[in-house]
């Protein structure tokens, strides 16, 4: 009999490191989300319009910001490391330390709006041609100096983002 529970503490040593579940206990679940990006923040005295986003619409940005009368508070400055990259700093939150617009090559997704309203954000968009989409924050359009006069200047209108409760 000794060896018979000895074969079965084995049995059960091994089946926990083998991550086996046993009935009556949940399965481990990935709650882990990505932080967002450390893009980086432009000093006070140069902020400007904060862009982050698609390097593909650093054209885009570049003739929109051309053409905007901006002053250097005013100046729109495009970080451009990616779509995704963009949206998780875009919808990090409100207010000077996160990104005013998010420039992007395709829709916001669901979960990225999700993200953005778990943080309070409300948004519109703005469809400059076909896979060229920006992303501004209503507050900041409000509070950030030019980000208004920014997105009138490209003559689209933009619409509220809704959906993804």
């Amino acid at each position: 009999m000794p060896s018979l529970s000895k074969g079965l503490a084995m049995v059960a040593v091994a089946a926990a490191l083998a991550g086996c579940q046993f009935p009556g206990f949940p399965s481990p679940q990935q709650t882990a989300t990505l932080p967002p990006p450390s893009v980086p923040k432009p000093p006070p005295e140069e902020r400007g319009i904060w862009i982050v986003g698609s390097p593909s619409m650093r054209g885009a940005v570049g003739t929109a910001a051309s053409r905007f009368d901006s002053t250097p508070d005013t100046q729109p400055r495009l970080v451009a490391e990616g779509t995704n990259s963009g949206f998780r700093s875009f919808c990090a939150g409100v207010g000077l330390e996160h990104p005013d617009m998010v420039v992007s090559d395709r829709p916001i997704r669901a979960e990225e709006q999700k993200r953005c309203r778990s943080k309070g954000i409300t948004m519109m968009e703005y469809e400059l041609g076909p896979k060229q989409f920006v992303y501004v924050k209503d507050a900041h359009m409000m509070t950030i100096p030019g980000v208004r006069d920014f997105t009138q200047s490209w003559g689209v209108k933009g619409k509220p983002v809704r959906g993804a409760a």
